[in-house]
């Protein structure tokens, strides 16, 4: 027999089985025996039954003999595991969701109607009554702003009546999947755009990127990618049903009279990852050209259910 490792393990023994998990980064670990072997589960998935030779049962009830055990443990814990944006290197909780609005930024919508019927306007129909819902947030009591009248992308978008040049700017939102759908399945797709021209693309992940959304390579339309035109440095992904936050430090192009001489800038954190540092963005995508003049913070409306909370600008002046 080959030299391995014997460990004798009592099932009611947590603190060991604890240790293993965390030695070897395991989410879940646990045995499920039978009459002569047993299964041996590393995050949730089944190692297959270790053979009669392989384990001697002491106490069928309560204890059991494994040999061979850390190899299995080993190749288990090597395989990607999902990993949350608070978890990863550089993550900053002051630019993720919830994050506090400065002294002296404009509150866009903060849950009450008031915010909404004075900050915002339809787009690209600014003299249609807005059509997005106040709502209940998915995890919690409290209102939150649901994206709501149009069935194709940019008929029924929510723009802010005020225009920005240079600023800071936060916007929390979470994918609810299909409209009337309690089940938060299914596709979502949105989009938050500075001065109603530069796209910061929200969308779920579909196709095979579903199987491993949290390792998925994301595209140019994917989510947190300036859209059609860069993608996220990293991926921050969190489940439809969690609230993501979108963080911008935004600088307008520069121009002398019509001709620009300095593409628009942009830093990005997306829950608390910063994704695009200070790069260049040229490509506007379904609002207004790109000009000399300022623009609007606008939400984007495509037929999905996405919900906003927390939408604040602080403007940056020139020194």
């Amino acid at each position: 027999m080959n030299s391995v490792t014997k460990f004798k393990i009592n099932q009611t023994d947590t603190d060991f089985l604890e240790f293993l998990a965390n030695s070897w980064e395991c989410k879940s670990f646990y045995f499920l025996p039978t009459c002569c072997s047993c299964s041996c589960y590393i995050n949730n998935t089944q190692i297959k039954p270790l053979k009669d030779s392989q384990v001697k049962l002491t106490n069928i009830s309560k204890q059991i003999a494994i040999l061979g055990l850390i190899p299995l443990i080993h190749s288990a814990a090597a395989q990607p595991k999902a990993t949350q944006p608070q978890d990863k290197p550089g993550y900053d909780k002051a630019k993720d969701t919830g994050a506090k609005a400065p002294e002296g930024a404009d509150i866009l919508f903060d849950g009450t109607q008031k915010s909404i019927d004075s900050n915002w306007e339809m787009w690209p129909k600014k003299d249609m009554k807005i059509t997005w819902s106040l709502v209940k947030s998915p995890t919690d009591d409290t209102k939150v702003l649901m994206t709501n009248g149009g069935k194709s992308w940019g008929t029924h978008d929510l723009v802010t009546k005020k225009k920005y040049q240079d600023y800071e700017c936060h916007v929390d939102f979470v994918l609810c999947g299909k409209r009337d759908d309690d089940s938060l399945e299914g596709y979502s797709n949105s989009g938050v755009y500075m001065q109603n021209r530069y796209e910061i693309q929200i969308e779920s992940p579909k196709g095979n990127d579903t199987k491993d959304p949290y390792n998925w390579k994301i595209g140019p339309h994917g989510i947190a990618a300036f859209c059609m035109e860069r993608v996220p440095d990293k991926n921050a992904w969190r489940a439809n049903g969690e609230w993501h936050s979108f963080h911008v430090i935004f600088k307008a192009a520069r121009w002398d009279g019509d001709k620009m001489t300095e593409p628009a800038r942009a830093t990005v954190w997306w829950n608390g990852i910063k994704v695009h540092d200070n790069v260049q963005i040229k490509k506007a995508n379904g609002g207004i050209k790109v000009t000399p003049e300022p623009g609007g913070l606008k939400l984007q409306e495509h037929g999905q259910d996405v919900r906003f909370r927390n939408v604040w600008v602080r403007e940056i002046k020139d020194k």
